[in-house]
């Protein structure tokens, strides 16, 4: 039977029961936020099945809750319970520290930081053809990076040319072709972009889209040159994420110890991961260790 935070689980099919009548937006996705966080718990993909195997665990745990190691050891319970205290005061630690900006806040941030910018937006070429978009200002922007990949439109020729580095283009008002007239369209002159890194197949940017020229070592650049770096921290940390998702698919033991963890202190699943690693070190052990010491490997039928 799985190690879990009884009462965390409790809270959650809780909250499922009263969410499950309501018909609002915010509500039906809070509701598939909580089945994610059970079947994180139970092990079940299926909400339906998650939410009836979580029931079934909290009324074999009994009122009081009482659970710990499959076999009542107290060194497993007195370990399960430094490892709960470990995570709350990284946890506490990393909560007054302050959130950090995600790609969203930074192409946000640019819009408004930097003159005369129309928004900004990360993508990734790929060389099939295909555009991966993972942040942008506002949503015609969207049109405009899926139009680089044309020849010739924008800087990404360059870019991909260069390999790094920040490429500046000032757009002709009478250059033919989508990208321009998109451009045109949303009041765009310039476009100010920097390589973030390098795909085997793709090349990444993060680019600034500009009412006015702009000339090479102007404020405004070096502005974007430095929301650039920001944007690449942030996209180091969006993949991270994705890993963090493949791991709570392809290991339950660690995925439901980084749901545990997530749900108990309130921080996302790549922070709950940050936190498990930590504590390892902290308690001079390894992650397995860890995550078996928050959830037991497999389940009881």
């Amino acid at each position: 039977m799985p190690m879990v935070d009884v009462e965390a689980l409790g809270r959650l099919v809780a909250e499922y029961e009263a969410l499950s009548p309501s018909r609002s937006p915010e509500a039906r996705q809070r509701l598939r936020d909580v089945c994610y966080t059970i079947g994180i718990y139970t092990g079940e993909a299926d909400a339906a099945r998650a939410v009836a195997r979580a029931r079934a665990l909290l009324e074999r745990q009994g009122p009081a809750g009482s659970g710990g190691s499959a076999d009542g050891a107290p060194g497993d319970a007195g370990a399960h319970a430094a490892l709960l205290t470990e995570l709350g005061e990284l946890a506490a630690r990393e909560q007054r520290s302050g959130s950090l900006p995600t790609l969203h806040d930074v192409v946000q941030l640019t819009r408004v930081a930097v003159p005369d910018c129309v928004g900004a937006a990360v993508s990734t070429w790929h060389d099939d053809g295909s555009v991966e978009t993972f942040a942008a200002s506002s949503s015609y922007l969207l049109a405009l990076e899926r139009a680089q990949g044309e020849t010739g439109a924008g800087p990404l020729p360059r870019i991909r040319r260069q390999g790094e580095g920040q490429v500046v283009i000032r757009l002709d008002p009478g250059r033919p072709g989508r990208f321009a007239d998109r451009a045109r369209r949303c009041g765009v002159r310039a476009v100010a972009s920097a390589h973030l890194r390098t795909h085997p197949h793709g090349c990444t940017a993060f680019s600034a889209y500009l009412r006015t020229p702009v000339e090479p070592g102007t404020p405004a650049l070096g502005l974007v040159e430095a929301l650039a770096l920001q944007a690449s921290t942030a996209l180091d940390r969006f993949a991270l994420a994705r890993a963090v998702a493949d791991l709570l698919d392809r290991r339950h033991a660690t995925g439901l110890a980084i749901g545990i963890t997530a749900e108990r202190f309130g921080v996302p699943p790549h922070t709950a991961l940050n936190l498990l690693v930590r504590a390892a070190q902290q308690l001079g052990t390894d992650l397995d260790t860890v995550a078996r010491r928050l959830a037991a490997e497999g389940s009881t039928g």
